[in-house]
């Protein structure tokens, strides 16, 4: 497969990438957190943004590129999310093996991050959504990044 099939293969790098710069050292030294759990969060929420964006539950294409707009969002775009959020913090405690607690706290950190991230490579173009999100798209990356922490 050529970069041109998958032209947003790096994009997808680049932000799980940004994130565990930005993140992993954040994670583990503010939230206590130990590398394989930090490496885990990251993954989950490269995982919820993908499932719910990706699933399309409930919510239009607008809403979503709402939500990585760097506008205000609106109310459908806070539901999504929340939604994302709930779905994090259910990732964090059953896959990564955080407290509800700590699963509060990475939440916390993470969502802004990964929302900022998304939206400085979206930048309100619809085909970069969905290429991010539907297809594969984050939750694939993540899970190929992170592979080897839950086997």
């Amino acid at each position: 497969m050529t970069s041109k099939d998958k032209p947003n293969s790096n994009m997808l790098d680049q932000i799980l990438s940004t994130l565990t710069e930005r993140a992993a050292p954040e994670l583990t030294g503010k939230l206590g957190l130990d590398q394989k759990q930090a490496n885990g969060a990251i993954a989950a929420v490269g995982e919820s943004v993908q499932q719910i964006v990706g699933g399309g539950d409930g919510f239009g294409l607008d809403d979503a590129l709402n939500l990585f707009s760097g506008a205000k969002n609106s109310v459908a775009a806070d539901g999504i999310l929340a939604n994302i959020g709930s779905m994090l913090q259910g990732k964090l405690t059953d896959q990564v093996g955080l407290s509800a607690s700590q699963a509060n706290g990475v939440s916390a950190m993470l969502l802004p991050m990964i929302t900022e991230l998304i939206s400085s490579h979206v930048r309100g173009d619809a085909k970069n959504l969905q290429s991010l999100v539907g297809g594969g798209g984050l939750a694939d990356m993540a899970k190929g990044l992170f592979s080897n922490l839950f086997k």
